[in-house]
């Protein structure tokens, strides 16, 4: 599905509750690094996170808001907040993400490797968060610097683009799940909990994998040769009705994990297990963001991800 290069600019909107947000996270395994930088903008001003993790434990971390911004933006390019400058390269396919702040600084590529995964506004998931979007699986390189250590990221992550008016009086709690595996395979997943549900069974859910698609069976009935087959780009399925099964530690914090996402009733299923590596939670007013990077067993492939969710604090 291609979208329209107008989709890259910041959404706007005179409703005090309309947001819009890009959220690029990248994980290098090798190197033992994960990280989400995220600017938006919401009532008319401009926001911005940073946030990194180096063995396990937050190196960088840095937020700033309500910064003001021209009327109309052009691009991201146009927004300053902690520190973060996001320019799009070339619309949908890639973009350069940096950001300092006082502990160290990173300066990264993210290149599309697969198809947008689409939330569209017509969507229940979207009618019922009040958000829509898209996310693109993405190959990931760059450098990063804490103090005086450097690294060389190359790695995988995905570039995520959200915008609408969320109502919090309906909703008790918003969780975004993210899979990537090495570009050849990519899942997402935005499950939201209505106020006065009791389990994940009563939740309002989305999701969608990038994979190869089905080989096409040989012209005289006998199954193609795996190596005379060209390769094939992935594409873009939706996977309704996502099940995820999630264990909580003492503190309400998601550590373990299992998401089942189904093509069909006839399958195929991708069936992924994985684990908590690192992971904060941030308070922010009235919610409370449990931020954590996963990684993911799928069908003998080993990814990384992200787990957020995001729930409202009791008054």
């Amino acid at each position: 599905m291609a979208l329209d290069p107008a989709l890259e600019r910041p959404h706007t909107s005179s409703d005090p509750t309309f947001s819009d947000a890009v959220t690029c996270a990248f994980a290098d395994r090798r190197a033992g690094v994960q990280g989400t930088v995220r600017i938006g903008v919401a009532g008319g001003a401009a926001s911005g996170l940073v946030l990194v993790f180096v063995d396990g434990e937050p190196a960088l971390s840095h937020a700033e808001g309500a910064i003001p911004i021209p009327p109309d933006p052009e691009g991201y390019g146009d927004l300053s907040a902690a520190g973060i400058d996001h320019e799009i390269v070339e619309p949908h396919r890639r973009w350069s993400v940096s950001a300092a702040t006082d502990d160290g600084a990173l300066d990264l590529t993210f290149v599309a490797v697969g198809p947008p995964l689409v939330l569209s506004g017509d969507h229940v998931a979207a009618k019922w968060g009040g958000m829509e979007g898209y996310e693109q699986p993405c190959r990931v390189t760059g450098t990063l610097t804490v103090g005086d250590r450097r690294f060389a990221i190359d790695g995988v992550g995905q570039r995520g683009h959200q915008w609408g008016a969320p109502d919090w009086s309906r909703l008790e709690q918003a969780r975004t799940i993210t899979g990537w595996f090495d570009g050849e395979l990519s899942f997402a997943i935005s499950a939201l909990r209505p106020e006065g549900a009791r389990s994940h069974a009563d939740e309002v859910a989305w999701a969608a994998v990038a994979r190869v698609p089905p080989a096409p069976p040989a012209e005289d009935g006998e199954a193609p040769v795996a190596d005379a087959a060209p390769a094939r780009e992935l594409e873009a399925v939706l996977t309704p009705e996502p099940r995820i099964s999630t264990t909580t530690d003492a503190g309400g914090r998601h550590t373990l994990a299992t998401v089942e996402l189904w093509e069909s009733d006839e399958g195929p299923v991708w069936t992924a297990t994985g684990e908590a590596i690192s992971g904060t939670t941030l308070e922010l007013g009235r919610l409370r963001l449990d931020t954590a990077f996963f990684r993911w067993r799928l069908a003998g492939r080993e990814g990384v991800g992200r787990y957020d969710v995001l729930k409202k604090v009791a008054e």
